[in-house]
């Protein structure tokens, strides 16, 4: 698996009209992000991207979202 999802085969929907609300859009270039735009959406994760293992509050922020509460 590569470093972003979109570089796999899992399906993604970063190709979508939400494609710069989603992290792994808003930390790009890789190291040279800001990291005060990100630490909002992380703080208080609720869900974990399938493809990439990328954590966020809201799974508007993810390209593949599951639920960490009660396995949704």
């Amino acid at each position: 698996m590569g470093n972003n999802c979109c570089e796999t085969s899992s399906p993604c929907s970063c190709n979508g009209n939400n494609r710069g609300k989603k992290l792994c859009e808003l930390t790009k270039p890789h190291n040279q992000f800001e990291m005060g735009k990100i630490i909002p959406l992380v703080n208080d994760p609720k869900y974990i991207c399938r493809c990439c293992g990328r954590l966020a509050n809201e799974k508007e922020n993810l390209c593949n979202p599951k639920s960490l509460i009660n396995n949704k």
